[in-house]
């Protein structure tokens, strides 16, 4: 049985008849959830757009500064830098996020998972494994200098160990950074979280530029990630003091490891497929050779903007009723496979702008490095390849589905080393991305087709993703035939065919008719995010007192104990005493709902004030008004809807209307001011 189905049959035995109405597709939960994922990927994508845009001119004036030998000398020490800041966080990294929030920003198979390991105290697990982290990150970056000279010979050669001292630097302090940058994220802050991604490549090219200027070259470059870096990672933590506490527990601390340990073959397999290419590749071809791959690499990075950010944006709103009220609605393969179906839009086009933007993005950089023009795009490939099979395992619904995935994952990054090996005296540098690619074909193709056959088979739009795909290719085949000639005239022309793409998309049905009233109120949706719901006009339908206590609780941030006593006070002198809703919790639900009515919010059963859901609304009240983490409220709510408490649908309605109260001037407050 579906949960869709499971829900609806939950919803009609629940205490107090059925649940809340559907809305119309066209404007109901997907238009919602698409505005957020909208929104989210957007901002991602704009802190990701920003934060490679400097990486990118940090890259361009480090090459400008060095030779492809030096610049290949450079990329084996991010890979290092890189393999240590895995190293410090293996297992912690994972296991603090999934104590602390039930998951992170890579869990793509923990749906089923039990919360009962989620920690009691999220602020005081998180403080723990930030603690944690920062003790092994210590003693490793210690060992790592420690061994400095042993470490560059067999690394780089005959090169000065100090280049190894400031890559381990930059790996130790990046570790905590990850951590701390990736709870902003999932604690749904998008704005901070760019914030403090953009800030990193800001800082590191702030850093660099002087270093450079004084000759430094190569040691300069290194030495400016691990300034830059320790920068970035202070500041995170600054951003997020408030859902952390300065503790170390030793239980809690064997509890995250052991929760993490699980992802440790994962990850190291995730790893090795994205960042390990330039290692293997530098033991079989010049360090000419790896530094154009190299730049190649540092520009394909590009093609992760829009799909990794279409990607994340889904992880944290998965947390949230309004993702099960969009299950509910259209069921889960249905929703599921228009997200895969986007998903392909999103990549597409991002592939295709890789591809006609490549000579572009090679021109600013010296000749000495032409010959990356036509890596840029196959890199782009490769790197893709892991974000497809994370996309496509996170669309699936079937029992168990975390070995598989984690199973698939090892397989793909054994074949991975071994097609590399096997083809770089053939092919080259290139070796490394086709590997990637035919890598993980295997595992996507098993996962897909393994879900087709569980409980929730997801229902593709076939014809949707082959005709934006063809036309992707269509018109990079013909972009290739032209040489426009000159940086200008190559902007023009590659930019003139990424529209051409979108326009014939829209003309030959990649967008399907039905979808555009829905993409229509997405897009709506960013400029005015009520949704329908009238802020003014369900505040007018509330007492006096009934007003004062919901903006207590919403705008002032009181205990709902404290904030409901107007209203309480109210019900007391007009003689209703224990026959109304006496629990804070319950008639802060009850105003709400009432203000969701008369504002017009989708979906608010007309019996919304039934008073026998008192026990049923005081709890959705201890969620709606929690004070604390955002971690703890996502269990709560969690919990609400798996228990047949709360229906997705509802909880998304109350959540939305909370939202909208929170966004509103004091004009529209214009009662019960305390």
């Amino acid at each position: 049985m579906s949960n869709g189905n499971r829900n609806r049959r939950r919803n009609k035995n629940r205490k107090g008849g059925p649940g809340p109405k559907r809305p119309d597709k066209a404007g109901g939960t997907g238009a919602a959830l698409g505005t957020q994922v909208l929104r989210y990927s957007g901002i991602h994508g704009i802190g990701m757009l920003l934060g490679n845009v400097v990486t990118f001119v940090a890259t361009i004036v480090v090459a400008n500064f060095s030779s492809p030998e030096e610049f290949g000398q450079l990329g084996l020490l991010l890979f290092f830098s890189g393999l240590l800041t895995l190293l410090f966080t293996l297992a912690s990294k994972q296991g603090t996020l999934k104590r602390t929030f039930g998951g992170d920003d890579e869990d793509d198979d923990d749906e089923d998972d039990d919360d009962d390991e989620l920690a009691i105290s999220p602020r005081r697990s998180l403080g723990t494994g930030l603690v944690t982290i920062t003790i092994v990150s210590l003693v490793g970056t210690g060992l790592s200098i420690a061994f400095a000279d042993p470490i560059s010979h067999y690394l780089l050669g005959d090169a000065d160990p100090s280049l190894v001292t400031y890559a381990a630097l930059a790996g130790g302090t990046a570790a905590l950074y990850r951590v701390s940058s990736i709870a902003v994220w999932i604690e749904r802050r998008p704005y901070s979280y760019v914030a403090v991604e953009v800030a990193k490549p800001v800082f590191i090219l702030a850093a660099t530029v002087p270093l450079l200027i004084a000759g430094l070259s190569i040691k300069g470059a290194i030495a400016g990630q691990a300034i830059g870096t320790g920068l970035a990672m202070l500041m995170s933590l600054v951003v997020l003091r408030g859902s952390w506490e300065l503790c170390w527990d030793w239980r809690e601390a064997i509890a995250i490891y052991r929760k993490g340990a699980i992802r440790v073959p994962l990850v190291l397999s995730m790893w090795v497929v994205g960042y390990a290419d330039i290692f293997l590749l530098s033991r079989f071809v010049s360090h000419a050779d790896l530094g154009t791959y190299h730049l190649a690499s540092r520009m394909a990075f590009l093609v992760a903007v829009l799909p990794g950010g279409y990607r994340k944006a889904l992880r944290p709103l998965q947390k949230t009723p309004m993702f099960r009220a969009v299950e509910d609605e259209y069921g889960v393969g249905n929703a599921r496979g228009i997200q895969f179906g986007y998903f392909t839009f999103v990549l597409a086009g991002t592939m295709l702008m890789t591809t006609v933007m490549a000579t572009v993005m090679v021109r600013v950089a010296p000749a000495s490095y032409a010959s990356a023009a036509p890596l840029i795009p196959l890199v782009a490939g490769g790197l893709v390849a892991p974000t497809v099979y994370r996309m496509i395992n996170k669309s699936v619904k079937y029992a168990d589905k975390r070995v598989p995935f984690i199973v698939g994952a090892v397989v793909a990054m054994f074949a991975f080393i071994g097609l590399t090996l096997l083809l770089v005296g053939e092919i080259g540098v290139k070796a490394a991305p086709v590997g990637m690619m035919l890598a993980f074909a295997i595992p996507t193709v098993y996962v897909f087709f393994r879900s087709q056959r569980g409980r929730s088979p997801i229902v593709l739009p076939w014809r949707q993703m082959f005709i934006c795909c063809a036309l992707a290719v269509a018109v990079g085949l013909a972009h290739s035939l032209i040489d426009p000639g000159g940086i200008v005239l190559d902007l023009i022309v590659g930019t003139f065919a990424v529209v051409l793409w979108a326009f014939l998309c829209l003309a030959l049905g990649a967008v399907p008719q039905a979808h555009r009233g829905a993409l229509l109120a997405m897009v709506k949706g960013l400029r005015r995010p009520q949704h329908g719901f009238e802020a003014e006009a369900g505040l007018e339908a509330l007492r006096p007192r009934e007003r004062k206590s919901l903006r207590r609780a919403v705008v002032r941030g009181l205990p709902s104990e404290e904030a409901a006593k107007p209203a309480l006070g109210m019900r007391r002198n007009a003689g209703n005493g224990n026959g109304g809703y006496s629990d804070a919790d319950a008639i802060l639900v009850e105003i709400l709902r009432r203000v969701a009515k008369e504002g017009g919010a989708p979906g608010v059963p007309d019996d919304y004030a039934r008073r026998d859901d008192h026990d049923r609304d005081a709890q959705i009240g201890a969620y709606l008004f929690a004070q604390g983490p955002i971690a703890a409220r996502d269990q709560m709510g969690k919990k609400l809807i798996n228990d047949g408490v709360a229906e997705p649908f509802d909880l998304h309605t109350l959540e939305h209307v909370l939202a909208s109260l929170r966004r509103a001037d004091g004009d529209v407050w214009n009662a019960g001011s305390d």
